[in-house]
């Protein structure tokens, strides 16, 4: 197999039994769907999209991401590379690490941070938004309003990543905030 094949094989194991909220999809789907959005777009793009939300979903640790990759058969430079994006990508203000905080400060605080991720993070982010979008589009109408604001802000403020798949999310939550339906 190759080193992309036993990502794909850990990576559904570790995400198994995880469904998509308001569906019957496993949540597998999500993850393939960004990582091929983003493919295209960036180096090692699929890799850091397939792991995006392993550190935040799944009991894997960002110590242990890059030994995983290096096993699977990615060299350290790609292994560093991917894991690091990712890191990038897993929300460091919860209420866990930060309970004295608000909800309001810790959602303040992780967009500032969203701000400094790298290229490579912030073009993964655009097609988790992009997935996202649509999903609140389909599925939390009650909410997408809310919601579009809060990421019209975000990617505004993020200009490191590609710019078509930024122009997308862009574009879709244009559409999602003129839908008089919504």
């Amino acid at each position: 197999m190759t080193a992309v094949e036993n990502l794909v094989n850990w990576v559904a194991v570790q995400h198994h039994g995880q469904i998509i909220k308001r569906t019957i999809e496993p949540y597998f789907n999500h993850l393939i769907t960004v990582a091929n959005l983003a493919k295209p777009a960036v180096a090692l793009g699929f890799e850091i999209g397939l792991c995006h939300d392993l550190l935040e979903d799944t009991d894997t640790t960002a110590e242990e991401l890059p030994v995983r990759l290096i096993t699977f058969g990615y060299t350290e430079t790609e292994a560093n590379t991917i894991a690091f994006a990712v890191v990038e990508l897993t929300d460091v203000f919860t209420r866990n690490a930060y309970p004295d905080l608000t909800k309001k400060e810790r959602k303040e605080k992780e967009h500032a941070r969203l701000l400094s991720i790298s290229a490579a993070a912030q073009t993964v982010k655009y097609c988790d938004l992009i997935y996202n979008i649509k999903w609140m589009l389909t599925y939390d109408r009650k909410h997408a309003k809310k919601y579009l604001k809060k990421k019209l802000l975000l990617v505004s403020g993020l200009n490191g990543g590609d710019p078509a798949l930024r122009e997308q999310a862009l574009e879709l939550i244009h559409i999602g905030l003129s839908d008089k339906n919504g």
